[in-house]
């Protein structure tokens, strides 16, 4: 029987790969993790992916090439900085074995995520809301007061109305005329009442009526309306 000595390439992919995420990758800094720690983590899991829960810290240190004293070291930085624990298993005879457990590390991790996603959240919408305070602003040609700041905020957080709603809103007021906020109150109570929240909604609801309207025939007696000057459409925000 002829053995064949093994390539390169096939003992390459023997030795199996180590995945992480790309969350750790770019952001093991913001958790508290130096790069020497990084590294020492991928040694924990490259063995403990392939079922070695307790791996040797001689054979992490030789392939670190650094001493056993460094590696403990590094992983009580690791402990006081709650990226690592050590945990008990049991093992098949009955007897405990001690681990290193790195679930705090990517808890900490998600947890960074979910603040950057809350983060990013709450910045798009205080620009929504300060985007609906200077349309509101150019259209009424003045700074608006305390008292309707107050108004604007309250109809965004207590009555839910989206930015959407009160630029539309905005909007039937200048065409009618009636550029104040007691006016578009009553526009915004209206369609919220009607379950009418999306711009969409709003805009054929809008387009309905007006075709409704036009289809009125003037009733028998009655003196035919002038159609009057048309009024343009404006387009909010510029």
């Amino acid at each position: 029987m002829i053995v064949t000595e093994e390539t390169p390439l096939q003992r390459y992919i023997r030795a199996g790969q180590t995945t992480i995420s790309n969350l750790l990758v770019h952001h093991y800094k913001q958790i508290g993790m130096s790069t020497a720690q990084l590294v020492l983590y991928l040694q924990f899991k490259s063995y403990q992916d392939r079922g070695t829960m307790n791996p040797d810290v001689r054979v992490i240190a030789k392939n670190l090439g650094t001493s056993e004293n460094q590696v403990f070291n590094q992983l009580h930085q690791m402990m006081t900085n709650h990226l690592v624990e050590q945990g008990m298993r049991r093992l098949p005879d009955g007897k405990e074995d001690a681990i290193y457990d790195f679930s705090p590390l990517l808890n900490k991790l998600a947890l960074l995520e979910d603040q950057a996603t809350t983060t990013d959240h709450e910045e798009a919408s205080q620009n929504s809301r300060q985007q609906v305070f200077a349309t509101l602003e150019n259209e009424f040609g003045r700074t608006l007061s305390s008292m309707e700041l107050q108004i604007v905020n309250d109809w965004l957080d207590k009555d839910a109305y989206t930015p959407a709603m009160i630029k539309l809103a905005l909007r039937q007021a200048v065409m009618n005329s009636a550029v104040n906020l007691q006016y578009m109150e009553r526009i915004l109570q209206s369609w919220a009442h009607q379950g009418l929240r999306s711009e969409h909604d709003i805009n054929e609801h809008e387009r309905q009526f007006e075709s409704r309207r036009a289809g009125q025939t003037p009733t028998q007696g009655s003196q035919p309306r002038s159609a009057g000057p048309k009024i343009p459409i404006y387009k909010l925000g510029e």
